[in-house]
């Protein structure tokens, strides 16, 4: 009983301590996330991170201090990494995708039987890591608490009592060999293997050279005595802090991740297929994906931006059917031809055309914009942009390639306005890129 009140510490407050530990393992919880989503990779030592982020979110809200503390550690720790894994990173890996998060997404997700069995294998390794990285916190947090340390507790990695005992323990088992033959003294100094043949232990050669580098056996001409006068020093090893070690090693991480990022940006932007026939070639990036065209000289890609497939459902079949235009990709169309020379012979025509069907139509565009240009390859080039903002929401573009009588429509279309920007940048890309093989 006396042991248990020098244990515990009736300061501090459960409540506001448990708060505080959540909100510094939430925090210590980044690198966890960052290590996964972007660098593929996970690593109990984040987990320890975590735990610590606990400790001192824990101390900073005053939580009482004692044998509670490590019990209330790990359960959160395992909480926190719970969340982050089944909720928070998918939620990432979607945003990753460029594709809108929400809720409804993060459920599509787990309806994915290859996404949801490779997380559940991650969750349970994930949880693996997260007791062994945990561990290293508590279990120095148990020893501080049966040391009598309270409020004034900090993680450290050195076990100043530990290293204490190791040295005790290796001068109880060498020291007697040496003051039995007067080895205290350099002229009565003896050869290593005579210290060592007195003792019959596994541990006597790593107690030797243990008590060496402390220098309290000296070497003297090649043979050793023990000094009696260093035996009596104390230790004082560098202090290093548990955080501090932790935080180097979650910066050369983040590093790792920051280049590995850039480099998959890198190798992404560079990553185009191309496609081409005996008339006409041209360049996609990859993560299009083409599907059966019609006709020869067409081709169609699709690629969910910011919109996401729509969970398959046969609820209330007897209910009036809606289209859940969320649930389209963005499209891309190519296609080319040969041109009647009577009708168009340059994309003034083509423009001055297009013009007259959209004001002919009822439902006109809140936007409609044109732009004549040339392209990389100097063909003559007619981009067109229509956006309708009410619902259903649409963001269209063209893009028409002349040269001589042959003419390229390339068409953008998407159901989302926020699929805009990037899919400007694609037929820009793609519309450059367009070629005739001559």
């Amino acid at each position: 009983m006396e042991n248990e009140e020098v244990i515990e510490t009736k300061q501090g407050n459960y409540l506001t301590g448990t708060l505080g530990a959540i909100l510094g393992g939430a925090v210590a919880a980044i690198p966890w996330v960052l290590a996964y989503v972007y660098g593929g990779m996970m690593l109990s030592i984040l987990a320890a991170l975590i735990a610590a982020g606990e400790f001192y979110g824990y101390k900073i809200c005053k939580g009482r201090i004692d044998r509670k503390l490590p019990i209330i550690i790990m359960i959160l720790a395992i909480i926190i990494v719970t969340i982050v894994t089944l909720l928070i990173i998918p939620a990432l890996l979607i945003q990753k995708e460029g594709l809108h998060v929400s809720i409804t997404n993060i459920q599509y997700l787990y309806t994915n039987s290859e996404f949801s069995t490779a997380l559940m294998k991650d969750f349970v390794i994930s949880i693996v890591f997260t007791i062994l990285g945990a561990s290293i916190i508590t279990v120095n947090i148990k020893k501080q608490l049966e040391n009598g340390k309270g409020q004034d507790m900090k993680l450290d990695i050195n076990n100043t009592e530990e290293l204490v005992k190791a040295k005790k323990d290796a001068i109880d088992l060498i020291k007697p060999i040496f003051t039995k033959y007067g080895a205290t003294t350099k002229e009565k100094a003896m050869m290593k293997e005579e210290v060592l043949a007195e003792i019959e232990n596994e541990k006597a050669s790593q107690s030797f050279n243990s008590l060496k580098q402390y220098g309290i056996i000296k070497k003297y001409k090649g043979k050793f005595y023990y000094s009696e006068e260093n035996e009596n020093k104390q230790i004082n090893p560098k202090k290093t802090s548990l955080l501090l070690v932790l935080g180097i090693m979650v910066v050369v991480i983040a590093i790792l991740i920051i280049i590995s990022v850039i480099f998959e940006n890198v190798e992404k932007s560079n990553s185009k297929e191309k496609y081409n026939n005996t008339e006409v070639e041209f360049e996609i990036s990859k993560d299009w994906n083409n599907y059966e065209a019609d006709y020869d000289t067409e081709w169609n890609f699709y690629k969910y931006i910011n919109t996401f497939p729509a969970i398959d459902s046969s609820e209330n079949e007897a209910e009036e059917e809606t289209t859940d235009y969320s649930s389209y990709p963005a499209a891309i169309n190519v296609y080319y031809d040969k041109i009647n020379k009577d009708e168009v012979t340059s994309v003034e025509d083509i423009k001055s055309n297009i013009e007259k069907s959209v004001e002919s139509k009822a439902d006109k565009p809140d936007v409609f914009d044109t732009n004549i240009s040339k392209t990389l390859k100097n063909y003559d080039m007619l981009k067109i942009k229509i956006l309708y903002n009410s619902a259903p929401e649409e963001v269209i573009y063209y893009y028409y390639i002349l040269d001589g009588e042959n003419l390229s429509c390339i068409t953008l279309h998407s159901f989302s306005l926020a699929d805009d920007k990037e899919m400007e940048k694609e037929g820009n890309e793609l519309a450059n890129s367009f070629n005739w093989i001559k």
